[in-house]
């Protein structure tokens, strides 16, 4: 009984730690930390023009490095920057104002989408509409990750 309340705490307490302190993601071909300290330098930031353009604004404490918070907050901006892009894209391209995507319309403004149009068009009415442009982004997004 002893041991297994002590391993209990000894397990708990490694939860609660691991918890505080997440591990650094691993280094890979898609990662700006290269070498996986957890800290992102100017020079690791060197391989990405965007980021490098903006260290210094990302790096908030100006300890001349950024760490998984400052990274956190400087990928939700480039989210946010890039689905204010893509609104922009649709709402230019979706030239009658109903919502929707039609050919003509992909033909004329997003060639990407024209290119694959009818693997987009789910339900074959001749329109893309934003839940089958998600929908489509979550099948291509997960053939991916089954290619890793």
């Amino acid at each position: 009984m002893r041991w297994t309340i002590a391993f209990a705490t000894l397990a708990l307490a490694a939860a609660v730690q691991a918890g505080e302190n997440p591990a650094p993601p691993p280094a890979g071909r898609d990662s700006v930390d290269a070498n996986a300290d957890g800290i992102v330098t100017r020079e690791e930031a060197q391989a990405y023009p965007r980021l490098a353009g903006q260290f210094d604004a990302v790096d908030t404490n100006k300890d001349g490095k950024l760490d998984a918070a400052e990274m956190n907050v400087h990928r939700e901006a480039m989210r946010g920057q890039g689905r204010a892009e893509a609104q922009a894209r649709w709402a230019a391209a979706d030239k009658d104002g109903d919502g929707a995507i039609s050919r003509q319309e992909a033909d004329e403004s997003l060639p990407g989408l024209a290119d694959r149009f009818d693997s987009v068009d789910a339900n074959r009415d001749g329109k893309v509409g934003r839940d089958e442009m998600h929908d489509f982004r979550m099948r291509e997004r997960a053939g991916k990750s089954e290619q890793l």
